[in-house]
């Protein structure tokens, strides 16, 4: 059994941080590209515990995940006890690696190959709460003798490789299928798995930047990955526009990360400006109000909602110089305008927001409000309820 799962956010509730959203659309992600079954191989040769420690010794598994996170991991006895299952023979569950970089990808087993790393390999490992080998307490890897070293290193273990050429989809349904206990991998944190390298660095420098943090009140949590979350959804609806959105929205957002593989280093800038362009609109407009769903002046403050997050900065991303400097003039009607509309455009922002008609609403409503705005319209009940 793998140590992994993932669990999607279907449920609506709310925490101090993010207003969690209901995405389904009643669909699972799904392979909506034509692709060639005979470019998806997986292979599973023969090999040893010595084999994986040769390859982890030599840093050819990526072992440097962002959600390896220290308080995920097995404690110091589950692996000494899975140790222990090789010392007694015992098989271990299949792994399961992404081949399409050298530094192989863990899709499983990445608990099991940290539990192989820290014993054979950096040799912190002492050995504890064992069940059966007493005797073997608090003994490291050097301190076994040569048969029992030997009987872990060519102990023959289950290894399927992915090999190169399988689309992203396909890699991304493996991990998600794959990983089945333990920890609970998030989709951002399988995304973030399969775009190891030039798009996954991109996105940590715009969820690090400190208009990302200032527009968000520094309340987005770093851990699990939110923050990227929402810098991917961005991304995925800056680069393939909103008319577009074919559910389901993880596989959406995959599509849109992929268009960043051969984007050159002047569009990657020209996004990274337009991104922090559009937060700093944002937080001229609302303040560290940005991003809430405000259905009267006079309401505390809510938690930041990612559907609207994702409106906002793409559409504001999309504005030339003077429609900025224009809505920051007109503040207050932005303001009182999204308010008086948040009867309708709240609707889209919370439930089912992975579905088509979500998506596009969300979009003409707010780009509708921000354009009426500009234009220096000021809604009235009569005239939003003919409007929206």
């Amino acid at each position: 059994m793998g140590e992994n799962h993932i669990a999607a956010d279907i449920s609506v509730s709310v925490n101090d941080e993010i207003e969690v959203e209901d995405t389904s659309s009643g669909r699972n992600i799904s392979i909506t590209e034509p692709f060639n079954p005979n470019s998806i191989k997986i292979s599973t040769p023969p090999y040893s515990i010595g084999f994986l420690v040769d390859r982890l010794e030599n840093d050819e598994v990526n072992m440097n995940t962002d959600f390896q996170r220290s308080g995920d991991l097995w404690s110091d006895g589950q692996q000494s006890r899975l140790i222990e299952s090789l010392l007694l023979g015992l098989p271990l569950p299949a792994f399961y690696f992404d081949t399409s970089d050298n530094r192989w990808g863990i899709i499983d087993g990445l608990q099991r190959c940290c539990s192989i790393y820290n014993f054979c390999v950096a040799k912190t490992l002492k050995l504890q709460d064992l069940d059966y080998l007493k005797g073997l307490e608090k003994q490291g890897f050097d301190d076994l003798e040569r048969t029992l070293k030997r009987s872990i290193l060519t102990r023959p273990i289950t290894v399927n490789l992915l090999e190169k050429g399988a689309p992203r989809q396909v890699r991304y349904i493996l991990f998600k299928r794959l990983n089945t206990g333990g920890l609970e991998l998030k989709p951002q944190e399988i995304r973030n798995a399969i775009f190891q390298g030039k798009i996954s660095s991109f996105i940590k420098r715009l969820a690090q930047s400190k208009e990302f943090i200032r527009a968000t009140d520094a309340r987005i949590p770093t851990r699990r990955m939110q923050d990227f979350d929402f810098v991917s959804r961005f991304l995925a609806f800056y680069l393939i526009k909103n008319e577009k959105y074919e559910p389901d929205l993880d596989a959406f957002i995959i599509k849109g990360l992929e268009r960043l593989e051969d984007a050159s280093p002047e569009y990657l800038n020209k996004i990274e400006i337009d991104f922090k362009k559009s937060l700093n609109l944002a937080y001229k407009i609302f303040g560290n109000d940005a991003f809430r769903k405000r259905y009267s002046e006079t309401d505390p403050r809510n938690p930041i909602n990612k559907a609207y997050f994702e409106v906002i900065t793409v559409t504001f991303a999309e504005l030339d110089d003077q429609a900025h400097d224009n809505l920051t003039v007109k503040a207050p009607i932005l303001k009182h305008n999204l308010i008086q509309a948040m009867g309708t455009l709240g609707r889209y922002l919370s439930q089912g927001t992975g579905t088509t008609d979500s998506v596009f609403n969300r979009h003409s409503i707010f780009n509708s409000v921000v354009q009426d705005t500009l234009e220096g319209k000021i809604y009235d009940n009569k005239s939003i309820t003919a409007q929206f």
